[in-house]
């Protein structure tokens, strides 16, 4: 099968997966012009799984690109960890003030893009004085492990009612109740962050080739470790706020999307990723909320069950155990 018939036919499955989107749910209803679940629920809902699917997806390819490591993901550098303070800083001390309900989940997203923000310009600044990535890689782990301490003691002296929109907030969901009007805030930086990745295409295949002959061609490799950081950091930090943290989806999607074109070259993988991550993000959304289903799955325990096989099959294919 030709590479063009291969985009094509991901069309048509991100197409139909779409309509199923708004069409299934724990209820069924008509399409009818005035329809708010469709309208104000179904297709946003929709539209944030596609956007967000795609997002997570090529943040994970750009990681296990810099890290040249299969496993590598999104929230590798602790960057969702983050998010997650800002999230808990938001429900533990804003609730706690009694914020009226637009300006509470508006500040806690808020609190989530700053978090993870401050994560990345940390990653940023401790990069300039590290020759090899790996380094960066463990600095990240650590700085994760750190935040999540963090982010536990404020778990444990929260009260009952905050550490439950705590807890459910950690499960995901591309349905987080935002403000319909107010998507745009976040769909729009997701997608100007994606156009900017089809820019450094070419450094992206120098990485493929390991850092010293990537510099031997030329290669600025400290500005673009740190474009590729900045990128990643921005989308995990925003597609977090949006739809809280999303397992799975950034480290088994780039495999799937390279082993269905038999190809390496970013030209060629970039899209792919995007196509398969909106189609998988789609799926996973789905089977949360298959008619029948008193209400939704957590989006996390469907992309696990989705993404954790796959995972363990990336392990035995590259001969890692």
């Amino acid at each position: 099968m030709t590479i063009s018939k291969k985009i094509i036919g991901l069309l048509i499955l991100l197409l139909g997966l779409s309509f199923l989107g708004v069409a299934l749910g724990s209820v069924l209803v008509s399409f009818d012009a005035d329809n708010e679940i469709i309208f104000k629920l179904r297709i946003p809902r929709t539209i944030t799984a596609i956007i967000a699917g795609a997002g997570i997806s090529v943040a994970g390819l750009l990681m296990q690109t810099l890290f040249r490591n299969p496993l590598a993901g999104p929230s590798v550098l602790g960057i969702s960890s983050g998010s997650t303070l800002g999230v808990a800083l938001g429900i533990f001390v804003i609730n706690t003030l009694g914020i009226s309900s637009f300006n509470e989940k508006f500040s806690i997203s808020l609190l989530a893009i700053l978090g993870a923000l401050a994560v990345t310009f940390l990653l940023l600044f401790v990069s300039k004085f590290l020759k090899k990535s790996n380094t960066l890689l463990i600095v990240g782990l650590m700085v994760g492990y750190f935040v999540s301490s963090v982010v536990n003691v404020f778990s444990f002296y929260g009260d009952k009612t905050n550490l439950q929109s705590f807890v459910y907030w950690g499960l995901g969901s591309f349905n987080k109740e935002i403000e319909y009007s107010t998507l745009w805030v976040y769909y729009l930086p997701i997608l100007v962050l994606m156009f900017f990745i089809f820019l450094i295409q070419k450094p992206l295949n120098l990485l493929l080739m390991g850092e010293k002959y990537a510099v031997s061609m030329g290669l600025n490799y400290k500005r673009i470790r740190l474009i590729i950081i900045l990128i990643v950091g921005l989308l995990v930090g925003i597609i977090t706020a949006l739809c809280g943290p999303i397992a799975f989806l950034g480290i088994a999607t780039p495999h799937l999307a390279r082993n269905f074109i038999k190809k390496s070259d970013h030209r060629l993988v970039i899209p792919f990723t995007l196509l398969t991550g909106a189609s998988l993000g789609l799926i996973c959304d789905i089977i949360s909320r298959l008619p029948g289903l008193d209400g939704s799955l957590p989006l996390n325990a469907v992309t696990s069950f989705i993404g954790a096989p796959i995972v363990v099959w990336i392990i035995f294919k590259n001969k890692m155990v």
